[in-house]
């Protein structure tokens, strides 16, 4: 009987013990569940706070759009190209200088008097037209005239009459003709007349003015020239429109150098 009551005195110490020992996990919690509970308070709170943040600010306001940043230079985007290039525009020639129209008047082309005067028979046509050209070595004025009807001119006034006998001896010698073509006479103006004038028959005593030669050029074209002694002038007449039949086509240009006005 003494060893049952130690072993429950034994027994009874041991169960008092292990009361002890859970008496502090019931009544106070652990130190993990307080911080676990204070984490889960905070959490509470700041859920509450930002909740009403939003509620505050309302729906319709919005973070601003982020700015565009620029492409630097050196990367921008070319221009785009065109489909279809316009079509480009035809080349603007140069200006160029237009020939003076002939004057009204044929005759003011002439600057001497004598040459004027000997050529002026032949510058009565509407269809005249004249200009300067240069003068060759031996002459002082020349002047080329476009008679119309197919005819031109070119009316000359020699430096010397040496240098008019010259230009006469190698036309008469048939220099620049084909052979068989010159005929050559001394010739004068119809008597109280200026613009009318006349071979002189071989054999008459006329002086005559001087002296006129037709012949056929070397490259077939019908020629009349005729020259002055009193004032060394020289005319040059040219038939543009021949017809092929060189008699007619002199004694044609004959007929007009007698009379231009018929």
């Amino acid at each position: 009987m003494g060893r049952d009551d130690g072993e429950r005195g034994a027994g009874g110490n041991a169960t008092a013990v292990a009361r002890r020992a859970l008496a502090p996990i019931g009544s106070r919690p652990p130190a993990v569940l307080v911080v676990l509970a204070a984490l889960l308070v905070a959490g509470t709170i700041i859920a509450s706070v930002v909740g009403t943040v939003s509620l505050l600010r309302g729906p319709g306001v919005a973070a601003p759009p982020p700015v565009p940043v620029a492409a630097p230079p050196d990367v921008a985007t070319p221009p785009a190209t065109p489909a279809t290039a316009p079509p480009e525009a035809a080349p603007t020639a140069a200006p160029t200088a237009a020939p003076p129209p002939p004057p009204a008047d044929a005759r003011s082309v002439f600057h001497d008097p004598a040459l004027h005067t000997f050529a002026d028979p032949f510058l009565a046509g509407p269809a005249v037209s004249c200009e300067q050209r240069t003068p060759a070595p031996d002459e002082t004025e020349s002047v080329a005239c476009d008679l119309g009807g197919g005819r031109t001119a070119v009316f000359s006034r020699m430096t010397t009459p040496d240098a008019m006998r010259d230009k006469r001896q190698g036309i008469s010698a048939g220099q620049q003709a084909q052979r068989g073509t010159v005929v050559s006479v001394r010739w004068r103006y119809i008597e109280g007349r200026t613009d009318t004038r006349a071979g002189i028959p071989p054999g008459q005593p006329d002086r005559g003015e001087g002296v006129r030669v037709r012949f056929v050029d070397r490259a077939g074209v019908p020629r009349l020239y005729f020259d002055q002694d009193a004032t060394g002038c020289t005319g040059d007449l040219t038939l543009t429109q021949p017809t092929g039949n060189d008699r007619a086509d002199l004694e044609t240009l004959r007929t007009y150098w007698a009379d231009p006005a018929e």
